[in-house]
């Protein structure tokens, strides 16, 4: 069986085959020159409403004859039509004779024309005069039958839309103006004969693929108004359904890895005392332990409450990605200057904020200028001291990451959660917007409340200690102590008895 993996990598185009062309790494959609975007949703959908009501409402055979029904009078009477299709902005064009010669039969049946009902529910439907002459009232759940019948539709590739869009598309043929070449005639006795000639894997992307050179834009087509009249009409009579995409989220339990996370913290302390060599400034060996110390103390706080499952969970991720690369790449070089380098430009930095506060009144509060600059003159004093502007080792953290072969561990995790600190949209939509799930609405987002999240940054943050534990070990030999698999509740009140 399939992975999910292989399964998505079977519908997009994988990393390594994107074009680079400067910072940009282009779709090959993107690529493709003199084509205009249509959108089945904004473009096109709302014009075949009725087709949707049809073949959503009825049984799909009988939804089909219906269109089949109508594709022969198409056929029969080509000069009634002209060149329109049986688009609702369209239909608003014929007169009632006209408008009846394909509409009157169908709304007689009365599962037709109860389908169809839900039309009359819209007051800026273009032929709405038409229809209130042939369909009955719609009743209370006419709203409702709407956004069904949207929802079966929406996404473009979906066996309804494929249906309402042959129907558009055959129209065409039925009135003459769809022409294709000899090579395509088995690809014709197909669309004729759909759904019941070819291989449907191969028919059905060929319909999708002729409906949209029938859109506006294409050929001179001009784009109607109720394109857009129908969704705000929709905005403004329904209401919003707020789904959280998190509401099954379960709060995990950590008891177990902050026990161990509190032993691991004192044989660190003790590790570090035994390998002191001096009191005075030791780059190497402050760096190195105060790196690992420094991801030990997020995961302690990501510990508390349910912070692991929250927004700055991943705030806190992305902080120890940084500093485990940043371990890494100086455990790999084990240069004295580079790590002298590494700490100099630490100091520097505080120099620089303690100097452009001294002139500031509105200062922030998460640190007193006082204890900027004790820091600032931990090493030496501060006059003594240079402030070196850009990345302290002269290279991003993506090249650091290379250099010290952590490029995989790089690519896991640095692009998604950078987007958290640097309020990316990626972030934004995540955390702060659900889906409304009524289909008249588009399925667009909506604002939440701060929110538990069902994917926890715990676990990745206990990964991320242990490998800055091994970096720290192969410095300062021997170090065993690690965090453990935490085990089932069931077996630890088994191990307790």
């Amino acid at each position: 069986m399939a992975s999910v993996n292989e399964h998505i990598a079977l519908r997009v185009t994988p990393l390594n085959k994107l074009k680079r062309t400067g910072g940009l790494l282009q779709g090959p959609m993107a690529r493709l020159e003199n084509v205009q975007f249509s959108s089945w949703i904004a473009d096109a959908l709302p014009e075949v409403l009725w087709c949707t009501l049809v073949i959503t409402a009825l049984p799909r055979e009988e939804g089909l004859e219906c269109f089949r029904r109508i594709l022969r009078k198409v056929a029969q009477h080509k000069g009634v039509l002209g060149n329109r299709r049986l688009e609702h902005s369209k239909l608003a064009e014929l007169d009632a004779a006209s408008f009846d010669l394909f509409f009157v039969e169908e709304c007689k049946t009365q599962s037709v024309a109860t389908a169809l009902a839900p039309l009359l529910l819209l007051e800026n439907l273009p032929d709405r005069a038409h229809w209130l002459r042939l369909l009955p009232e719609v009743g209370p759940d006419g709203w409702d039958r709407l956004a069904d019948a949207i929802a079966g539709t929406f996404d473009h590739q979906s066996q309804a839309a494929t249906d309402c869009r042959w129907f558009k598309l055959t129209t065409v043929a039925a009135q003459g103006n769809l022409f294709l070449p000899a090579s395509m005639e088995e690809r014709r006795k197909e669309f004729n004969e759909y759904p019941d000639r070819g291989d449907m894997r191969t028919v059905r992307p060929s319909i999708r693929a002729l409906e949209m050179t029938f859109r506006p834009g294409s050929a001179g087509e001009a784009r109607s108004q109720w394109l857009d009249e129908f969704w705000q009409e929709g905005w403004r009579k329904t209401e919003c359904l707020l789904f959280n995409p998190d509401e099954k989220a379960k709060i995990a339990s950590h008891n177990q890895l902050f026990e161990q996370l509190v032993e691991l913290s004192e044989e660190l302390t003790r590790h570090f005392v035994e390998t002191v060599e001096h009191t005075g400034v030791d780059a190497k060996h402050d760096s190195c332990f105060g790196l690992v110390f420094f991801i030990t103390h997020l995961l302690f706080f990501s510990l508390k409450g349910v912070v692991g499952q929250t927004i700055p969970g991943r705030i806190i991720l992305r902080a120890a990605v940084e500093c485990h690369i940043t371990l890494a790449y100086l455990v790999h070089h084990d240069n004295p200057t580079i790590w002298m380098q590494y700490r100099n430009y630490g100091a520097g930095q505080i120099k620089l904020a303690f100097l452009k506060r001294i002139d500031e009144e509105d200062v922030p509060s998460f640190i007193s200028t006082e204890l900027l600059e004790q820091m600032a003159n931990h090493d030496a004093w501060l006059e003594f001291q240079d402030i070196k502007l850009g990345a302290w080792a002269n290279r991003n953290l993506r090249d650091m990451a290379k250099d010290a072969g952590e490029k995989a561990f790089y690519d896991r995790y640095y692009d998604v959660l950078s987007g958290y600190v640097h309020g990316n949209w990626s972030a934004v939509l995540h955390s702060v917007y659900g889906q409304c799930l009524n289909p008249l609405h588009r399925f667009h987002r909506i604002p939440m409340p701060p929110r538990v999240l069902i994917d926890d940054a715990v676990p990745d943050l206990k990964k991320i200690c242990n490998l800055a534990l091994d970096k720290l070990a192969h410095m300062y030999p021997p170090f065993k102590p690690r965090l453990r698999e935490a085990r089932s509740e069931a077996a630890a009140e088994e191990a307790v008895k």
